[in-house]
């Protein structure tokens, strides 16, 4: 999968729901590319200061899901009612 066209299948900030939408494309036997990163900073220039951030009321982790672009359809059709933020038609 190192050379192929990734397309992305599901984006979360909720870390149940993306353990759950690997297990349905690991139980299709669909390979995926797992990404996981911190949101920028709202205030700029780096400053990492995020009101909510100080009290720790919320969480900034995105998680994405890509797929082989021959893989697309079937990994939709695997998640889609099954977990939430299901994307249709986002590239890498």
């Amino acid at each position: 999968m190192f050379f192929k066209k990734k397309t992305a299948v599901y984006q979360s900030s909720d870390e149940d729901d993306f353990n759950l939408a690997k297990s349905l494309l690991e139980k299709e036997q669909i390979r995926y590319y797992e990404y996981a990163a911190e949101e920028m900073p709202v205030a700029g220039c780096g400053a990492r200061i995020h009101p909510a951030r100080l009290n720790k009321q919320i969480n900034l982790m995105t998680f994405r899901l890509s797929v082989a672009s021959e893989n697309i359809e079937r990994a939709i059709l695997a998640l889609q009612g099954k977990v939430r933020f299901v994307l249709s038609s986002s590239s890498d």
